[in-house]
């Protein structure tokens, strides 16, 4: 299964993911992005200049979703 990585940009930090999961596809990566933004949000983290960033296997963004 491809792995995918989650890493949280703001304009003075960066949260990098070195791990990563499996997911059998980009689309299952991104439903799982969209849930992690959620969960922040509910946390009380933004809005503001963060991203969430997924990266794929090779280091290629394949989606930024604004927090």
């Amino acid at each position: 299964m491809p792995r995918f990585h989650f890493v949280v940009r703001a304009p003075d930090q960066t949260h990098d993911d070195p791990d990563g999961m499996e997911f059998p596809n980009r689309e299952a990566a991104r439903e799982h992005g969209h849930r992690i933004v959620r969960e922040l949000r509910e946390d009380g983290h933004g809005p503001g200049d963060a991203s969430l960033l997924i990266h794929d296997e090779t280091g290629r963004i394949i989606t930024s979703i604004p927090l």
